[in-house]
């Protein structure tokens, strides 16, 4: 649907603030510059699940970055499968890259080649200011790319909850960095190291741990000794992916997070088996940790309004539409409608590219973000339950002032 005025009028707004971007997973620049990119760059991250579903082979998909093969060749192998996911929002925010960086108003048989051309061209130095800042206006984003030295402003590290995982002795052995041999002696051991990795990243600029919303069993120091010890004296080879000694620790951890003043980044909803991830699992989390600042990630996609009520009756809850609006912008328009009714202004976060090397199509992915609140503000507008000020002072506070005030960034 083509913008109405109005919605045109606020877009214009939106294209004015220098805004957060919620999440993405960009590594520094030179790890982009260093990758051999052409046209299949812009199809390295979500369209591939598209493409999966649409039939290509995962050898093919693979194949299309072996630069060792002609790119006619890889082109022949896409193009079949390309027709069959174009309409999709993944596909879409690599149409608008393509035209707002490289003058190309479609990707097909006859641009593919330039379009690959001009995509090698621009990977230089620089890359990151000219489609983050230039094009985007972004102040900084908030990158999960398990790593803290980004050399930049525009990139600020968002890490993972724990170091490593706890099902094996030597991942404990080794997550947190290693300790001398036969240094880790006791659970609590362990559970200072992780508290030094929160306090080590945080110190190197980290402002929030992510961790999934999988189903966690209330904390059970008894029972999670018992599992630390049965990995330590060998007893065990591995513990399963749910075990006490994980959920033990993680509740540990979320609690130190918050006492040190940072937020908990959630994962829920869309993601393989997505079953093990609805929202509603971190009810009890939620209310063993009510100092804990938790950004509930992707708005549970496909449990849209069981995230929303997460916002709804817990005051430590902020919702974040990160990756939304490229998983469905019917969907982000609905949700944002009812948001709008249940959710208190200052607790939603606008925006999210979600996006690694294809760092431009976080623009395609801003662009659609910018036209799904505009859609949904310009309703409120034209049936008289707010003005265009009111509006604007809304979509303000969801791009810019909620992200700034939850992550106390000081951008």
């Amino acid at each position: 649907m083509k913008p109405s005025g109005l919605e045109q009028n606020l877009i214009a707004e939106f294209e004015q603030w220098a805004i957060i971007d919620c999440h993405e997973h960009l590594p520094p620049e030179s790890e982009r510059i260093e990758t051999q990119v052409d046209v299949f760059t812009l199809f390295s991250h979500y369209t591939h699940g598209d493409l999966n579903v649409a039939g290509m082979p995962e050898c093919d998909y693979q194949a299309l970055f072996d630069r060792r093969i002609p790119l006619e060749t890889r082109w022949a192998l896409f193009a079949p499968y390309w027709e069959q996911i174009r309409w999709g929002s993944y596909a879409r925010a690599a149409l608008l890259a393509a035209q707002r960086f490289y003058d190309i108003g479609d990707i097909g048989d006859q641009t593919y080649a330039a379009l690959s051309e001009a995509i090698q061209h621009n990977n230089s130095p620089g890359l990151y200011d000219r489609v983050l800042d230039d094009a985007c206006n972004i102040r900084t984003c908030l990158t999960q790319c398990a790593r803290t030295d980004l050399g930049t402003p525009l990139l600020t590290p968002v890490m993972p909850l724990l170091p490593g995982n706890v099902e094996r002795w030597n991942d404990l052995h080794h997550g947190c960095g290693g300790f001398e041999a036969g240094m880790l002696h006791t659970l609590d051991d362990y559970l200072d190291a992780v508290f030094a990795y929160v306090l080590d990243q945080q110190r190197a600029g980290a402002v929030g741990f992510k961790m999934m919303s999988n189903p966690y069993q209330a904390p059970d120091r008894a029972e999670a000794l018992s599992a630390f010890e049965s990995l330590r004296n060998g007893a065990v080879d591995a513990l399963p992916s749910v075990n006490p000694l994980r959920d033990y620790v993680v509740d540990q951890v979320i609690g130190f997070i918050a006492k040190s003043d940072m937020v908990v980044c959630v994962h829920t909803g869309y993601w393989d088996d997505f079953r093990s991830l609805d929202p509603l699992h971190m009810i009890p989390i939620l209310q063993r940790h009510p100092g804990a600042r938790f950004d509930i990630y992707h708005l549970g996609y496909p449990w849209m309004r069981e995230a929303i009520m997460l916002g709804k009756g817990f005051p430590n809850v902020w919702l974040n539409l990160c990756w939304t609006h490229i998983i469905s912008q019917c969907f982000v328009t609905v949700a944002l409608d009812e948001l709008i009714d249940l959710i208190p202004m200052n607790k939603t976060l606008a925006f999210g590219g979600d996006y690694g090397i294809p760092v431009e199509k976080v623009y395609g992915h801003l662009v659609m973000a910018r036209e799904d609140i505009a859609r949904v503000l310009a309703r409120r507008i034209e049936n008289g339950q707010m003005t265009e000020t009111q509006a604007l002072d809304i979509a303000h506070r969801w791009f810019c002032d909620n992200p700034i005030a939850l992550y106390r960034l000081t951008v």
